[in-house]
């Protein structure tokens, strides 16, 4: 992201503290009109390693939102990240052929996969997703024309949302922080584009999202790194024992794009995975569009 962009997302970050530009100076021993100069995206100011290191320190940040704020600090564009193409080439990027050829091999993966965006936005999923999750219907029918209506906190933490029904209630805080962790380290470098306050903005809609602020509050302020914890061993007669396995997809003109996938942990789950699919088949549904104009 260039450097404005990355102003942004430091004025974003500080705002998630509830922190005045004085408190971030506080906080991060960096002075204070430095940090004006970053959020307004002034190239006067150097953004030396030492600053950059002091500022995620001071937003505390965990090791995994570090890297991406670090990398955002590079001032390379996402357009530019993307290698340019020999306009002799006989094949260029196609995005609706690649998401039809995408779905063809997910839609065959025997156990629950996504394809999602930067936004953590869900493009694709697998009928053994949509049966395993069990989303209510009304969840599905109206994403088309709700904000943020394809976004994986919707379906975690939206009120309707079943999510919560598989997990015993002991462990509900520590899942809700481990997504909420997700979230915010796969959004940080799309924190400029408008459609980051928009969605954010829906998801603090108590109403519709009555946990999701109370924990995303929380989960500022723990300074547990769920990212650097050890699996845990499984219970052999749990039939919800999954880990989850995330990879970069695709890197497009439009963002980057990841397949997620649950792979069981012991063979009751394989098991419990191998009766869906024998339920609903292979296939694969498209839920966001891709390129959205609203994300760019």
């Amino acid at each position: 992201m260039n450097r404005f962009e990355f102003g942004i997302m430091v004025a974003s970050l500080r705002e998630d503290m509830r922190w005045t530009q004085l408190e971030l100076a506080e906080k991060s021993g960096v002075d204070v009109s430095a940090i004006s100069n970053i959020e307004r995206g002034a190239r006067r100011t150097l953004l030396k390693d030492n600053m950059l290191l002091k500022l995620a320190d001071g937003l505390q940040l965990t090791t995994m939102e570090r890297q991406e704020f670090l990398c955002a600090a590079s001032g390379v564009s996402e357009s530019d990240t993307v290698r340019k193409e020999n306009l002799r080439a006989k094949i260029h990027f196609d995005p609706a052929v690649f998401l039809k050829e995408l779905g063809g091999y997910i839609g065959c993966i025997p156990v629950p996969a996504l394809v999602t965006d930067s936004f953590c936005d869900i493009l694709l999923a697998n009928q053994c997703a949509l049966e395993y999750y069990n989303t209510p219907a009304t969840l599905i029918n109206d994403a088309h024309h709700v904000v943020g209506g394809y976004n994986m906190m919707r379906y975690v933490f939206h009120a309707d949302s079943t999510f919560q029904d598989g997990i015993k209630d002991d462990q509900w805080e520590i899942h809700a922080l481990i997504n909420l962790r997700y979230f915010r380290k796969r959004t940080m470098r799309v924190r400029s584009k408008p459609y980051f306050s928009i969605l954010l903005n829906e998801l603090f809609n108590n109403k519709n999202y009555p946990s999701f602020e109370r924990y995303w509050r929380k989960m500022l302020f723990e300074s547990y790194d769920y990212y650097s914890a050890p699996m845990g061993k499984p219970d052999p007669d749990n039939t919800n024992a999954v880990v989850g396995l995330e990879s970069q997809l695709a890197v497009t003109p439009w963002g980057e794009l990841y397949l997620q996938q649950l792979l069981p942990m012991n063979k009751k789950t394989s098991k419990r995975f191998e009766k869906i699919m024998d339920k609903v088949g292979e296939g694969v549904t498209l839920f966001a569009p891709f390129p959205d104009r609203q994300k760019q």
